[in-house]
């Protein structure tokens, strides 16, 4: 029995000559012709060539479409595929090596070059499987399974352009989920080495619960140097109903995404399958850049937020709320700790202080302005002599013995604090704040004052 040849090629001319040429070359055989991609998947069902011949560019469905498709199915995995290409195709290398195609030849060769070409892709010993049954036999519903693939891989793809934006791009999640399937609440969990970030979406649970359940499901989690939660959460033990849950991993696990009581798991599954692929690329990217971002925000020796990051922090705030305030903060003779002890006792009093303050702070961000000087950004008006009272306390009751060797060696801090006011700038702000940081240390050090407008 000869062998059977598909060829599909939106071009009649092209059909007719590739036609001759494998009659040239095989003599007796069982030819088929498709005039389009779909056709042509068609056809392959239908007849289970062994050899398919398939143009490049065809205006429905390209040659490496048709040729994915038809690998994606157990009984042409050992079907012979060849693409054929015009001097205008540009192939991209990393879509022409997954393609499954077996080989390309080029459209603009002489005749006898192409026909050799081709005649060495005939001599291969390929053949379709005619005993295996295909349970989507409607070609439609393979491409279109395909289509789906495609059309939320990119979806979930072009949230990366948000990347700075976390939290919005949780939410373009939960909105595209919804679309298949509802469920109580969505928390996402993304783990990076700089930072674990829980995303909380539905009603308010505890964090550190939601934390504890999040990480039950990861089997070698990353231990992140910091934590951030944003979304619904409640000061109450509450923790969050039961689920779906998939972890996103490669080679390491990146993270993961709770779906609360779904109304659908069997779908939820379903389309988790087709997404996993580019969520792992999401979440990869998202990490990768919160690490840069990290890097670029964080003061080398301290990991405090650096000057520049705690200014943009102060700035934003301004802009979305009427009531915050800032405190700057100056370790007291701290020229004499250098001068006395050295430059490396320094360091370590530095970043002593820096622990305390980021200990302290529940409710800010805490950077450090330069030399000895920091700045805390907090969230709102609330509790902000509270917790100047605990920096003060925390730090005069260190025992900075242990730091410097000799006992009897104090290290305070002075302090300014200054709220905020409507239509104050960012500049007004830390220099009322500066300003009452002067006057504390004109005062005696040890201590810090408040300017309220």
């Amino acid at each position: 029995m000869g062998k059977r040849v598909l060829i599909v090629d939106d071009s009649k001319f092209w059909r007719l000559v590739l036609g001759d040429i494998v009659r040239e070359i095989c003599g007796e055989c069982e030819l088929f012709f498709a005039s389009n991609g779909t056709e042509g998947i068609q056809m392959a069902l239908k007849h289970r060539p062994d050899y398919v011949l398939t143009d490049y560019n065809m205006p429905d469905l390209s040659g490496l479409y048709l040729s994915i498709t038809l690998r994606e199915l157990g009984c042409f995995k050992n079907t012979g595929i060849a693409i054929l290409t015009a001097s205008s195709d540009v192939i991209n290398e990393f879509w022409a090596e997954r393609s499954g195609a077996d080989k390309f030849v080029s459209k603009m060769l002489e005749r006898e070059r192409m026909k050799e070409e081709i005649r060495e892709f005939l001599s291969r010993n390929r053949s379709t499987d005619e005993t295996e049954t295909i349970h989507v036999s409607n070609v439609f519903q393979i491409v279109e399974n395909r289509l789906k693939k495609e059309i939320l891989e990119k979806e979930i793809l072009s949230f990366l352009r948000y990347a700075r934006d976390e939290m919005y791009v949780v939410l373009l999640l939960e909105d595209l989920f919804r679309k298949f399937v509802e469920f109580k609440g969505l928390r996402v969990l993304l783990l990076s080495p700089t930072e674990g970030r829980i995303y909380s979406l539905g009603e308010p649970v505890n964090k550190e619960r939601l934390k504890e359940v999040l990480f039950s499901f990861l089997e070698k989690p990353t231990s992140p140097s910091s934590w951030s939660f944003q979304g619904n959460f409640s000061e109450e033990d509450k923790t969050p109903k039961s689920g779906f849950v998939h972890v996103v991993k490669e080679t390491k696990e990146l993270g993961c995404i709770l779906f609360e009581e779904p109304s659908s798991e069997f779908i939820l599954k379903n389309v988790i399958s087709i997404t996993q692929e580019s969520l792992v690329t999401l979440f990869r990217n998202l990490n990768d850049f919160r690490d840069y971002i990290v890097a670029s925000e964080t003061d080398s020796l301290t990991g405090l937020y650096n000057k520049k990051a705690i200014m943009e922090i102060l700035d934003r705030r301004l802009k979305v709320e009427d009531r915050t305030a800032v405190a700057m903060i100056d370790i007291d003779d701290f020229k004499r700790i250098n001068d006395t002890f050295g430059h490396t006792k320094g360091d370590i009093v530095l970043k002593k202080v820096s622990s305390i303050l980021r200990e302290c702070v529940m409710n800010g961000k805490v950077g450090r302005y330069g030399g000895e000087e920091f700045m805390i950004v907090f969230e709102d008006g609330k509790g902000v002599i509270e917790t100047m009272d605990l920096i003060m306390e925390r730090v005069r009751g260190y025992r900075w013995e242990e730091v410097f060797g000799v006992f009897g060696i104090r290290v305070t801090v002075s302090g300014g604090v200054a709220f905020s006011r409507k239509g104050i700038s960012t500049i007004e702000l830390v220099e009322l704040a500066d300003k009452k940081l002067y006057e504390a240390k004109k005062a005696g050090k040890d201590r810090y004052f408040v300017f309220e407008s």
